[in-house]
């Protein structure tokens, strides 16, 4: 492979073309293209495209590029949040590639395959964020769950507070600024409502 070869981040060439068997044709040497094949450099195109949508997709609360929080490195990932990257980065890059040669070179009708996989695509991005599963409306639209990427650095403007907040009473009536208090009495035990009624001699 060339040194202005695209190399994948996050996954791998035959990765994705794995989950294409049967559906598309491709070629390694771009100098014997026929008719109904993609050439590898194409494929490899449409999957750094691939990546870079999904660091888009989830940037709301990973930094990006994907990172270890400890080295820096995306190889430094525990597997499992490794996998989750590449599952759907394959997703992606599989509905792109059918984009691109659906009608071209697939002997199979392809719609109701990339219905599913966009389903399946959507579905796998919000289990990432950990969003609300509850309604909707922009009112819901928020993070309930810890980051379930274990070890992937957060994004700059959440790292500090963001650990989902599941299960913790936020009193927020003691302050003028809810969002202030909020984030004091979460990330400042000296501030917690426990430790307020300690100081105060409450116990």
């Amino acid at each position: 492979m060339s040194k202005s070869q695209i190399v994948p981040m996050y996954t791998t060439i035959d990765s994705v073309k794995l989950r294409l068997v049967n559906k598309v044709q491709f070629q390694q040497n771009s100098n014997k293209i026929e008719e109904g094949e993609m050439p590898d450099a194409l494929l490899l195109q449409i999957i750094q495209d691939a990546e870079t949508e999904v660091e888009q997709d989830l940037r709301g609360r990973y930094s990006i590029p994907f990172r270890s929080k400890s080295t820096g490195k995306f190889a430094d990932l525990p597997d499992h949040s490794k996998r989750a990257v590449r599952m759907v980065v394959d997703e992606l890059a599989v509905l792109k590639v059918l984009d691109t040669d659906f009608g071209r070179g697939s002997h199979i009708t392809a719609e109701g395959y990339m219905e599913n996989k966009e389903k399946n695509y959507d579905k796998q991005i919000t289990k990432l964020l950990g969003r609300d599963k509850e309604g909707n409306s922009s009112a819901h639209d928020r993070y309930r769950f810890s980051p379930p990427l274990e070890g992937m650095l957060l994004a700059q403007g959440n790292f500090e507070a963001d650990d989902g907040f599941k299960g913790r009473i936020i009193n927020t009536d003691a302050s003028p600024d809810a969002s202030t208090y909020a984030a004091e009495t979460i990330n400042d035990p000296s501030l917690s409502y426990a430790g307020r009624r300690f100081v105060r001699g409450g116990y």
